[in-house]
């Protein structure tokens, strides 16, 4: 007994040791965050992307912030996504920043054609420039971090060479700046959700789809449409939005993690497992029977971007009218996209 009462002083100091020892956030309130995205848990940016992300949230929070991830929509449509985080319904959420046309005219300009050439150094690039216009243009969220899908082409029932061909066809848009791009064509765009693209094409209501190269495959496009222009031209800007509320409720520690988890070094790491398995697609594609992958000369390549060009003017038009001077914003992304070698 005497031996027992002699060791208590010392479990007692080494308890406390080890207690002072550990991390700062041991002592933390846990909190469970609930994260919202639109795709499939097949596709890497839910098991490649987003989940990773958020164990490791996890792990260096010493397990007191714990990430739920919703996929495929289950929390709202795509398109709502901004609003999700903005009202809480989900306190993180994966928003495609081009998705609603209108609303957000300068971070479009992220979505330029013919734009960005490194999906990595250009997502750090996207993260970057975006920072100080993110406080006016979507303050009423935290902006955690950006970055960019991996870029997309066209695929159609046709062979697509020049913007021309595109005339009379009704193809599937994933933003407002391809919308334009391919108007100006002559073609009626139609901005649908991957999925719901997917499904347009099986009913035929569309003719072609500017879609990336694996999630074609992923989601059954590839079945109608046989023809890829292996042409990256666009890539889709988008952003992990966080809930102000839900941010400023996490003790000091537990915002320190989400921070060093929303940064430039993170924008430039999350999209690669997303542009690999695209690349994958690609490769695919070009040895599947009954597909025809194709490259275009310059000259047409140059008709491309001569397009490009006018959908930049007409963006520099209409956010003229909110006062944004078009050609020092996208100027800076220029700028920003050179710094880093990642422009087109």
């Amino acid at each position: 007994m005497r031996k027992n009462h002699a060791l208590k002083p010392l479990v007692a100091a080494a308890m406390a040791a080890a207690v002072l020892a550990g991390p700062a956030h041991a002592a933390d309130k846990k909190v469970s965050l609930r994260l919202s995205h639109n795709l499939p848990t097949t596709n890497p940016l839910h098991y490649g992307v987003l989940v990773p992300w958020a164990k490791s949230i996890e792990k260096d929070s010493g397990g007191s912030i714990a990430i739920q991830v919703f996929p495929a929509q289950q929390l709202g449509p795509a398109k709502d996504h901004y609003n999700l985080a903005r009202d809480g319904i989900a306190d993180l959420a994966f928003y495609l920043v081009g998705i609603e046309p209108g609303r957000f005219p300068i971070v479009t300009a992220a979505e330029m054609p013919f734009l960005v050439a490194d999906t990595a150094k250009g997502s750090r690039a996207l993260y970057e420039w975006y920072q100080p216009y993110a406080k006016k243009e979507m303050a009423d969220v935290k902006v955690c971090t950006m970055f960019y899908d991996g870029g997309g082409t066209i695929h159609s029932k046709k062979r697509i060479e020049s913007p021309t061909d595109l005339a009379g066809l009704k193809i599937r848009s994933p933003n407002v700046m391809a919308a334009n791009f391919y108007r100006l064509s002559g073609a009626s765009p139609v901005q649908l959700s991957a999925s719901d693209a997917a499904e347009a094409v099986e009913r035929g209501v569309v003719d072609a789809i500017s879609f990336p190269w694996n999630l074609l495959q992923a989601l059954g496009a590839d079945r109608a449409l046989t023809y890829h222009l292996d042409m990256n031209f666009y890539s889709l800007g988008t952003a992990i939005l966080m809930n102000k509320s839900s941010y400023g409720k996490l003790s000091a520690d537990q915002k320190k993690v989400i921070d060093n988890h929303c940064n430039a070094d993170w924008a430039e790491r999350l999209p690669m497992p997303w542009y690999n398995w695209e690349q994958e697609g690609r490769a695919a594609l070009l040895k599947k029977p009954g597909h025809t992958v194709y490259t275009i000369s310059d000259a047409k390549v140059g008709e491309w971007k001569s397009m490009a060009a006018k959908v930049r003017a007409d963006w520099e038009a209409s956010v003229k009218k909110n006062r944004v001077d078009g050609a020092k914003v996208f100027g800076e992304l220029q700028d920003t996209l050179k710094k880093y070698n990642a422009a087109y």
